[in-house]
């Protein structure tokens, strides 16, 4: 075929496949308009149709294989060649049988296993060796490398490749026997509920493509096939693109070029606004394909075709024309079955679909798994996520997932304050009524108790406490009264209270927030009243000190949060100690411990931090061997680990550092490989892996570092491209970006302006956060190198003037903040000793400097905290005192070669 005959055939694939998806008298109809319009085109069509028919009738498309159907059905008009006939001729232990298909790309055999090792048949995908050396053979290879890439029950497998008499590649796939999608939930008469639970399906399989960086593309019923089992088998990854893609960088225009062609295709029908824009794609591009496939299972309708005429006039209602509302066109669909449900659309399923199908990407669901938490929300009966959360709205849901549970739960939202006030005056007021105040107030209290208590454990997962924000202002004074309440009406109030105060300082209300904790630690002063209260008392006590800690911690008030979360650990220590064998209680204690060694560590008290976080690990180590699926304490131990690893850093003991970050890299390596999909775990794995960097590269190590510092910064880009808005990961993205450039030579400004252009548009319209000044100090500080390595030295001052004083107003805001005082003097010493050319200006910044360090607190913090100590060791060499920088610098050689005693063994990973 020449390139005449290609590009004839990418103007003619779109309508085909229009032209298949359509019914017998509709096809015709729309073959007569083409033919008034266009009647060349009409007369290839007529000829590719009789083709396909040919094929249907060898059962090609009865019996589906993974293969692009489009490139499969035939080649065009003219062309001379003629595959070649495999029939009899074995590939690898392969028999092929017949072909079931041939296209301009190649064809698509039958073939069965003749080695005897097992019995069934497989699909083999050759590439016509014609078109070799012209840019398909790279496409072929493209695909064969994402499907091997992939691995799910629910995405068609590939099963081996390889080259046939040295010059014929091919892929062996999974031979797949089903209908689709949307044939088999009509013939099925699936309902609603049905046709949303077998879509998730589908959403699995494309989570977890995207998951590993993987577009599809192309998503679409024919490519969506159920068995006869009612098994989802997700096919033809051909046209999908890698959002990190290695070929491109190691290809380079040859690679681009293969980018270009694969992007321009996909099946005008399905494509989003992006894709017919030719704009970039994301994971968000397969969303809107989602959404018109769940809006045609559904509704019966495409979204916005069925309203056009021409095929210009259907990619331009791709881009502009906004769909019906789903509701809507369901009641009128010829699905009996789903016409008669199509009053369950109305509401959720209505504004899920409607988001999955917005025009502009960043408004759409951010990848399937987003999508199919949505959908999963729908059936559970939970509030969605794609409607703003009205309090009645998802409280109605609550109510509808627990009817009998909640019912004297929504009567007390309404009555809560009225019978409350009620049992008071009536208690007052008329003596002969006290049983019956009395009863009043203890159904106010039990009401009080079940908002604040059960209610409030079956909001909390779904991150809903604010529901109860009204109640617990209303009842607050109230809780907080009657310090002779027995025992367990304390336990009751002082729950209620912490829940008060949890809800505000999830609204950030922290001030709001000390009033309730502050009476809740009150109200459980002193040991458990009772035996049987041992459990719910300390749990109690530790979660009400935890909280007013927090606030005073988040509130940089070191001294009350030493105090608060001082007793957290008291309390729990105490529960151990009674109760020994209880798993909770050295859970409890092992998080108190590390929330100690936090602020420890934000205090410059390292040693002390050290044995926490130690302690910490220790302990969750041992409580994991018996709760070997407990996720979230592996989560919190795997943070401690990475805790301990920071504090090492900042003591200097770098062999020891690298040991704990190499322990919980290889942890996350093998949690991300067993859970491909978990992002936390990706994100602790790029957490690790940068932090293992800048360990190694402070102990000289630069290609080890580079290495590590690489895997982070892949880590945080395919998260970014996940999510683009989610400023945590964007900022540890530029954190590995920078942690590699700082390992290898001096790097160009150009490189580093672009991270700090990147840092600014993070920070744009927000108050600058002052945890991000260590990264400041360093990426500017090698900004600034890279200046003065051009020869630009009034530059290199200049870049480093505004960083300085948005620092140095933050100290004086906070000075007992250690990070910022250390970014502070780390730049300023960059100014004072490398930019400052008059050595008696310099002398004297260097001498103004040393001082600061040398007042307290700091000067405690000598040959305790390593970057303060190196910073001073650095400011005797600017100051010409060889011998003092020699006893600043060994007391850090030898820090940086002390080891532990061995480290405990790895808890059980499941």
């Amino acid at each position: 075929m020449d390139e005449l005959d290609k590009q004839r055939w990418l103007a003619l694939s779109p309508l085909l496949d229009e032209l298949l998806d359509l019914e017998p008298d509709a096809r015709q109809q729309r073959l007569a308009q083409l033919q008034a319009d266009d009647p060349d085109t009409a007369a290839d069509l007529q000829r590719l149709l009789a083709r396909a028919q040919d094929l249907e009738q060898q059962c090609f498309l009865s019996q589906p294989v993974v293969a692009q159907w489009d490139e499969a059905l035939a080649a065009l008009p003219g062309d001379p060649a003629s595959a070649t006939d495999f029939a009899g001729q074995s590939i690898g232990p392969y028999t092929l049988e017949r072909q079931l298909g041939q296209g301009g790309m190649g064809s698509v055999w039958l073939a069965r296993r003749a080695d005897g090792r097992f019995e069934g048949h497989v699909a083999v995908k050759f590439l016509m060796s014609g078109l070799l050396g012209r840019g398909d053979a790279g496409r072929f290879a493209r695909e064969g490398e994402i499907l091997a890439r992939l691995s799910h029950p629910h995405i068609a497998r590939l099963l081996d490749a390889g080259v046939h008499q040295a010059s014929q590649p091919y892929l062996v796939l999974e031979y797949v026997d089903g209908q689709p999608i949307d044939v088999y939930c009509r013939e099925h008469q699936l309902g609603i509920e049905a046709r949303v639970r077998l879509f998730l399906d589908v959403l699995g399989a494309v989570a977890h493509a995207h998951a590993r960086l993987i577009l599809h593309r192309d998503l679409k019923p024919s490519n969506i096939l159920v068995t006869a089992d009612g098994d989802v088998k997700l096919l033809d990854f051909g046209i999908a693109k890698l959002l990190a893609d290695a070929t491109q960088a190691s290809q380079g225009a040859a690679a681009t070029e293969l980018t270009q062609r694969a992007g321009s295709a996909f099946t005008p029908q399905f494509a989003a606004p992006e894709q017919v824009q030719q704009a970039d794609v994301t994971t968000a591009t397969d969303v809107y394909a989602l959404g018109v496939l769940l809006y045609l299972l559904l509704g019966g309708h495409h979204p916005t075709a069925d309203d056009t005429q021409t095929q210009l006039d259907r990619l331009k209602a791709v881009v502009e024309l906004v769909p019906k509302r789903l509701s809507d066109v369901a009641a009128d669909q010829a699905d009996t079955v789903v016409a008669d449900q199509a009053r369950q659309l109305r509401g959720d399923l209505d504004t899920i679909v409607a988001k999955a199908l917005k025009k502009a990407p960043a408004e759409r669901y951010a990848n399937a798994q987003a999508l199919a938490e949505d959908l999963q929300r729908w059936l559970d009966h939970e509030p969605i996520r794609a409607r703003p959360d009205s309090r009645l709205y998802v409280l109605g849901r609550f109510v509808r997932r627990h009817r009998l549970a909640v019912a004297a739960g929504s009567l007390a939202i309404l009555a809560l304050v009225s019978l409350t006030a009620t049992s008071v005056l009536q208690a007052q007021r008329a003596a002969q009524a006290e049983r019956q105040a009395q009863a009043r107030r203890q159904q106010a209290e039990d009401l009080l108790s079940y908002m604040l208590g059960d209610f409030a454990d079956k909001l909390r997962p779904i991150g809903r406490l604010e529901l109860l924000d009204n109640v617990g202002t209303k009842s607050l004074d109230f809780l907080a009264e009657d310090p002779h309440a027995g025992p367990v009406a304390r336990l009751q109030r002082a729950k209620a209270l912490t829940v008060i105060g949890e809800v505000r300082v999830s609204k950030r209300e922290l001030d709001a927030a000390v009033e309730p904790l502050t009476a809740a630690n009150a109200l459980l002063q002193g040991d458990p009243p009772r035996p049987e209260m041992l459990a719910d008392w300390r749990k109690a006590q530790g979660q009400a000190a935890f909280w007013l800690g927090h606030v005073a911690y988040t509130q940089r008030r070191f001294g009350p949060a030493a105090e608060a979360l001082g007793r957290y650990r008291e309390v729990s220590q105490k529960w151990v100690m009674a109760d020994p064998v209880s798993l909770d209680a050295q859970v409890e204690l092992a998080y108190a411990d590390n929330n100690l060694g936090t602020l420890m560590l934000d205090q410059g008290q390292l040693a002390d931090a050290q044995v926490r976080f130690e302690q910490a690990t220790t302990v969750m180590e041992k409580v994991l061997l018996q709760r070997q699926d407990d996720a979230n304490l592996r989560s919190e131990w795997a943070v401690s680990l990475s805790w301990l690893g920071s504090t090492l850093v900042q003591r200097g003991r770098h062999a020891h550092a690298e040991l704990v970050f190499r322990r919980a890299l290889a942890h996350a390596e093998t949690l991300l490989a067993r859970h491909p999909a978990d992002q936390a775990w990706q994100e602790d794995l790029g957490d690790n892996a940068r932090a293992l960097a800048d360990v190694l590269a402070r102990v000289g190590r630069f290609d080890e570092a580079r290495g590590f510092a690489a895997q982070s910064v892949r880590a945080f880009r395919a998260l970014t491209h996940l999510d683009p808005r989610n400023r945590t990961w964007a900022f540890s993205l530029i954190r590995g970006e920078v942690t590699r450039l700082g390992s290898g030579p001096v790097p160009t400004s150009r490189s580093t302006g672009e991270l700090l252009s990147r840092l600014a548009a993070l920070e744009s319209g927000r108050t600058p956060a002052p945890r991000w000044h260590p990264l400041r100090a360093e990426l500017v500080g090698l900004h600034a190198r890279a200046l003065l390595a051009q020869g630009d030295r009034a530059a290199a001052l200049a870049s480093v003037e505004q960083p300085l004083m948005l620092m140095q107003a933050d100290r004086a805001k906070a000075p007992t903040d250690l990070r910022t005082a250390t970014a502070l003097l780390q730049l300023s010493l960059l100014h004072a000793a490398d930019l400052t050319e008059d050595l008696t200006l310099r002398r004297q910044r260097c001498e103004k400097l040393l001082e600061t360090l040398e007042s307290a607190p700091l000067m405690s913090l000598m040959r305790v905290h390593a970057g303060l100590t190196r910073i001073a060791a650095d400011l005797q060499r600017c100051l010409q005192r060889p011998t003092e920088a020699s006893s600043l610098q060994q007391w850090l050689d030898t820090q940086a070669q002390l080891l532990p005693l061995p480290l405990t063994t790895e808890p059980g990973v499941h």
